[in-house]
């Protein structure tokens, strides 16, 4: 699938979730541990990204005997890869609170 193609999905499936009825803690509980796997994917994707990005001003930096190159669009990228892979962490740390959310459901 060409990434393009993969990121209007992303974008897509986004905008559904958005809009969805998530008042089942049941299914809370199925799509917390599905989006912090996902912020972990998107994590990978736009470090991805950012090695491979050209725009904006470029800087180097010497870093034991090596130069490093960065340019702008790079370091936001990193910066938002960065940011989600916080959501993720912050996701994970939620999961404990789904152990027991089947058997609290007393609905059915």
């Amino acid at each position: 699938m060409p990434p393009s193609v993969a990121a209007a999905h992303l974008e897509a499936c986004a905008a559904a979730l958005a809009k969805a009825d998530v008042s089942d803690p049941a299914e809370i509980a199925l799509i917390v541990p599905t989006l912090a796997r996902a912020q972990r994917q998107l994590e990978r994707a736009l470090n991805n990204l950012a090695a491979h990005a050209v725009g904006g001003r470029t800087s180097a930096l010497q870093f034991r005997g090596e130069t490093i190159e960065t340019n702008e669009l790079s370091d936001v990228l990193v910066a938002a890869a960065e940011a989600a892979g916080a959501t993720a962490e912050a996701l994970a740390e939620a999961l404990p609170f789904f152990d027991d959310v089947e058997d609290d459901d007393t609905r059915s």
